[in-house]
């Protein structure tokens, strides 16, 4: 009788420990994962914030004054008469004022942009590695790529882009029209906006749009909500009903999910605005990590669908397990995506905040080089 309990006994061991492990790497991914969300959600907001104060010195008031000053150079004795009172009414600071907002305000700016940017890409640079690492030894430890354990960490990792994607910035807007006058172009910042997604619900709903607000609320944060919530039960429970059931339902709501609709028409309405002469747009995070958010949120209801748990044909361990070419392929990818994004995010932002910044004299001169790739000048 001793004989026979040995192989159960065992079993039951290597069945702990594999869950002791996954169970690890779980609190190990959501402890990562945390740190790494507020620190893009912080840093990309502190980089926005710097930009709206750039956009903010390139005022009508500031760009105003230096074109006051040219007009009074070149027709001197017409802007002894014309100058003071129009400096008067429309309240322009003086020539030194102005220039110590444009040039040496905006260059100080332009530093912390390039730092809080920095700082935003490194720590997004560890979140893909890390959950990139988390799903690949998931996928490793069971052998499938539809397993309970599998979906459960792919769903994690869509839980964390959505919340960066829903309150990081998406997108930086300014417009800066270009009055021609005698003495020169008058370029300066009419307006600015720098949107998120969460901002725009609630910017809607507090302004009295309750229809439009309330669609976007329920399309690109209660639909997403609901999706993982019901992905979870599902990896939790065995009851091949219940998980059947979970399976048709997010199959019904994919088809009603407006998540890539939305992600399509931010898309179209950004490259659109740059055609436009007086009108740039700068993507940030949120919007990137909005669109993964889409694409792996449908490969895991892809998964979902297709695996086991909603289709109840219960596989023995032995026929899914991978491999050592297979594991050794995805370890290969993991390896490769961690050098190759490291040294893009050195190259692109730790290398440039050493180089010189020259604060722009023109609005329309600012661009993606300026205020979030500085590589690309």
């Amino acid at each position: 009788m001793h004989s026979e309990r040995k192989p159960t006994s065992g079993a039951f061991s290597a069945l702990s420990a594999r869950k002791i492990t996954l169970i690890l790497l779980v609190v190990l991914y959501a402890v990562g994962a945390i740190l790494a969300a507020s620190n893009i959600i912080t840093h990309s907001r502190a980089s926005t914030n710097a930009i709206e104060q750039i956009l903010l010195k390139y005022s009508m008031q500031n760009e105003g004054a230096h074109a006051l000053e040219n007009f009074d150079k070149v027709h001197p004795i017409l802007g002894m008469l014309v100058s003071s009172p129009l400096r008067h009414q429309m309240e322009l600071p003086s020539t030194d004022e102005a220039d110590s907002a444009i040039y040496s305000d905006v260059k100080h700016l332009l530093k912390t942009v390039r730092m809080e940017s920095s700082i935003a890409a490194w720590w997004s640079w560890f979140l893909l590695s890390f959950s990139l690492f988390y799903v690949i030894t998931i996928v490793t430890l069971e052998g499938s790529f539809t397993a309970r354990a599998v979906i459960f960490s792919l769903t994690c990792v869509v839980f964390t882009f959505f919340v960066i994607g829903i309150f990081a910035p998406a997108m930086v807007i300014w417009t800066a029209p270009t009055i021609p006058m005698a003495t020169g172009n008058l370029e300066f910042v009419l307006q600015h906006e720098v949107r998120g997604i969460a901002a725009i619900i609630w910017e809607l709903l507090t302004n009295g749009h309750w229809i439009i607000g309330g669609f976007l609320l329920l399309f690109s944060i209660v639909t997403p909500l609901t999706k993982a919530f019901l992905t979870i039960v599902a990896t939790a429970s065995h009851s091949k009903t219940l998980n059947f059931k979970i399976g048709q339902l997010l199959h019904i709501i994919g088809k009603w999910s407006m998540a890539d609709v939305f992600v399509a028409a931010v898309l179209l309405a950004l490259y659109a605005l740059k055609f436009q002469e007086a009108t740039k747009s700068i993507p940030c995070l949120g919007l990137y990590y909005f669109i993964g958010y889409c694409l792996l949120s449908m490969s895991t209801s892809e998964l979902l669908v297709r695996s086991e748990i909603v289709t109840g044909n219960d596989k023995k361990k032995s026929e899914k397990k991978f491999g050592l070419a297979t594991i050794a392929g995805l370890f290969a990818i993991l390896f490769c995506f961690i050098l190759g994004s490291g040294l893009y995010t050195y190259q692109q932002y730790t290398v440039n905040i050493k180089q010189t910044i020259k604060a722009s004299g023109t609005p329309l001169k600012l661009n993606n080089a300026d205020l979030v790739l500085p590589a690309h000048k």
